[in-house]
């Protein structure tokens, strides 16, 4: 079965139960009282010193490339997988307003070098109250160093590892280096039984490939032993796991392009042979890529990343849970019994990706994190229950996405309080777009643009990527920080494109939203909600209500509609009265039709089209509001329609009150039938 909450609410409950878990003391957790209980994670893994190095692309085979412009090296920045998962999880289980039932702590097993950045990782996990004695140094090896590249505009990355003493400094576990003089006599080796008692007061082990395979193997099969949980993050070094590694995990964690890899490393064996209950598992595969298939897109194959995390499976692995960047997360469970799909979690609005470094870091860590504070000693009943699952799923989402939003892989792990208050800020967003009925003391609105806006001023795009297309138009809005929401016009920005695509556009850009914007087609310059022609009448209501099933797939919940013709030209033309009620009735049939979306109407008093609208100020369209009584209908107001039709915005603005949905800043020189569309405070500074 396909498990997948909307956003918001995934959020509030991960965060909740990350701070109300009841603090059993079963099995890896420490009672100081009947008050308290202590939990340990170790991760145990790699330290880096990392070099970033700013570039506008990455260089081809043989080419040169300089920093950017005004940059310099960021140097000597604290990294490698397991010094950011150590530090994520730290972060990540410590909040201001840290329960007192539970306490989290986090101890880290890795190799320092020789030379002076040991000081400097020490220094970072210490810092962060991240237990260090079970660590090692090695003599005759310097530390870990990265060196990154990063393109700014797009934060994507790459890198060059120099492991050090990660790869190096281990001889005490019985690695072998042909060129290492820290070899060790055989009774200076640590015994399986040292290694158990390391890490028997220890509740979770956390791993990942940028350490030796034995160091990863010996400690998974003594945590299995003593059944505490392993999750093994596959990043790092691409390698191949033999069946004893894949069989002490609980958690296999690759992204996509790691699957692949180390599903390379095995085959299908009995490929042909069928077993008992490979019928329900057909089934469920098939479930699972009808359901999650059109959610994530055609950018990812879901059959192959199913197929590949089976294959893992019948070679020993168990949970399988597979990290998509901006598509989500997907975790194949170890009997089939379901498949899991989580999207990804949006940036907080205005916000853009500046560096993916330690994205992945800060999600396993999040998994992590949530799983132990959810399991509250029995791993077991974790697995049975696809909700909390599904939770910690949300949760590493949640500070994965943080994390791209800054520089550098460990100054960018976010706190368990960050993560809080983007939980706050997405419910925001998916609750209060369109924007409106906010608290007092909170400002109530987001700001954004219609994509059509993004075709102008081709001069000042950067680039030379097409500009003809709202795709290109939103990819063009992603770039302005600040506008953190897109309002769609309806169906003009619909014909090469459906919704589901753009829906889609939407979550890789970072943004959502706003509302949808009707635009009737000239079909109806006679009318739309007013045409004379009953047939055209009806048909101009069901595009209206076309753009509801719209908002619903881009994930907001208004529809503001503004009719170009919805008027005349002449007095005495019209029954007034006539065609006020037309206008009424037909509000009325939307808002009842689709209780759960905010109809708005954006009135003007003239246009082009129409020399005289049937609503033609914020008067009106407030007894328009009375007539219509229904609770989800509400105003759009433009400023330059209201200083068209001789209004004080600010006035007209106090006197909606709770029926405004929305404002749309412009400007104009307010002449007669004259509508300038100009920058918000160009000609009424005051105003801004």
């Amino acid at each position: 079965m396909i498990q997948s909450v909307k956003l918001f609410r995934f959020l509030l409950l991960s965060i909740s139960a990350i701070i109300t878990c009841s603090g059993d003391s079963s099995s890896g957790g420490q009672t100081l009282s009947s008050q308290k209980t202590i939990r340990s994670i170790l991760v145990a893994g790699s330290l880096n010193v990392d070099t970033f190095l700013p570039i506008s692309r990455f260089p081809s085979s043989g080419e040169n490339l300089t920093l950017l412009p005004n940059t310099h090296p960021l140097v000597d920045v604290p990294g490698g997988k397991g010094c950011n998962q150590a530090i994520a999880c730290a972060k990540l289980s410590s909040s201001t307003q840290q329960t007192q039932q539970e306490i989290l702590r986090v101890a880290f097993l890795g190799q320092f070098g020789n030379d002076a950045a040991s000081q400097i990782l020490q220094s970072a996990l210490t810092s962060n109250n991240i237990d260090i004695d079970l660590c090692g140094k090695s003599k005759h090896h310097p530390s870990g160093r990265g060196y990154v590249m990063i393109v700014p505009d797009s934060g994507e990355v790459s890198a060059v590892i120099s492991p050090g003493s990660n790869f190096y400094g281990w001889s005490k576990w019985g690695v072998k280096n042909p060129t290492d003089n820290d070899q060790q006599q055989p009774n200076e080796l640590l015994t399986d039984d040292e290694i158990k008692q390391m890490i028997s007061p220890h509740s979770l082990l956390q791993l990942q490939c940028e350490i030796p395979d034995l160091v990863n193997k010996r400690l998974a099969s003594a945590a299995k032993k003593l059944n505490i949980p392993v999750i093994l993050d596959v990043g790092g070094e691409d390698r191949h796991m033999d069946q004893e590694l894949l069989q002490c995990c609980d958690y296999l964690i690759p992204n996509e392009t790691e699957l692949e890899r180390l599903a390379g490393h095995y085959t299908d064996e009995n490929k042909d042979e069928r077993q008992q209950g490979d019928d329900k598992i057909e089934t469920t595969v098939q479930q699972a890529i009808d359901d999650i298939q059109p959610l994530i897109g055609q950018s990812l194959h879901v059959p192959t990343l199913l197929q590949h995390a089976r294959r893992l499976q019948k070679n020993g692995a168990n949970n399988v849970l597979i990290t998509l960047g901006s598509h989500g997360s997907l975790l194949v469970k170890n009997d089939l019994s379901s498949i899991l799909y989580q999207p990804s979690c949006p940036l907080p609005p205005g916000s853009r990706v500046v560096d993916e470094t330690g994205a992945g870091d800060c999600y396993r860590a999040g998994f992590a994190v949530a799983l132990l504070q959810q399991q509250c000693g029995s791993s077991k009943d974790v697995s049975d229950d696809d909700e909390i699952l599904l939770h910690c799923m949300k949760f590493g989402s949640a500070a994965g996405a943080l994390a791209v939003t800054k520089e550098g892989a460990v100054p960018s792990i976010p706190t368990l309080d960050d993560v809080k208050a983007l939980s706050a800020n997405g419910e925001a967003a998916m609750k209060c777009i369109p924007r409106g009925g906010a608290d007092d003391d909170a400002f109530p609105f987001m700001f954004g643009s219609r994509i059509n806006s993004m075709k102008d001023r081709l001069d000042l795009v950067s680039d030379s990527s097409p500009m003809s297309s709202p795709r290109d138009w939103l990819r063009r809005q992603a770039t302005i920080r600040g506008l953190g929401c897109v309002d769609f016009n309806y169906p003009q920005h619909f014909h090469d494109w459906d919704a589901k695509e753009a829906k889609q556009a939407l979550d890789e850009a970072n943004l959502v939203a706003g509302a949808v914007c009707l635009r009737y087609p000239s079909t109806f310059a006679r009318g739309a909600m007013n045409h004379p022609d009953p047939k055209l009448r009806r048909e101009a209501i069901e595009i209206t209500k076309q753009a509801a099933e719209v908002a619903k797939i881009l994930g907001c919940s208004e529809v503001v509609v503004w009719s170009a013709y919805d008027g005349y030209d002449y007095p005495f033309q019209v029954d007034y009265k006539d065609k006020w009620n037309q206008i009424v009735e037909a509000f009325q049939e939307c808002c009842d039709a689709y209780p759960d979306i905010k109809w708005s109407l954006e009135f003007k008093p003239t246009d082009e089209n129409t020399r005289f609208f049937t609503v033609p100020s914020t008067g009106a369209a407030m007894l328009l509001l009375k007539d219509i009584d229904r609770d989800n209908m509400g105003l759009t107001l433009d400023m330059g329609h209201m200083l068209m039709a001789g209004e004080n915005p600010g006035q007209s603005i106090a006197m909606v009150g709770d029926k405004l949905f929305g404002i749309q800043l412009n400007d104009g020189y307010t002449r007669l039938a004259a509508e300038d569309g100009m920058m918000f405070g160009s000609v009424h500074p005051s105003l801004a």
